[in-house]
């Protein structure tokens, strides 16, 4: 198999747009505050900034599916 084959596979066409993004949710005081992140990376980068903060927080798509779905992280240890 020529290493460009391979390549072409797994680089996808220039053509072809990913248009998701992608929101950071934290509830506060019966509402939920929305942060909107252009990446999947970006958003999970503040997702655990906010969960080492205590915040409780959760990741949405643009079509508003929770992505990542965790109240918060544990302090204590194992």
């Amino acid at each position: 198999m020529k290493i460009s084959n391979l390549l072409n596979a797994l680089v996808p066409p220039k053509s072809t747009e990913v248009s998701a993004t992608y929101t950071l949710c934290i509830p506060c005081q019966g509402e939920v505050q929305r942060y909107q992140a252009a990446t999947l990376y970006q958003a999970e980068t503040m997702l655990n900034e906010w969960l080492l903060a205590g915040w409780p927080a959760w990741i949405e798509d643009n079509k508003s599916n929770i992505i990542h779905s965790i109240a918060s992280t544990s302090k204590t240890l194992n």
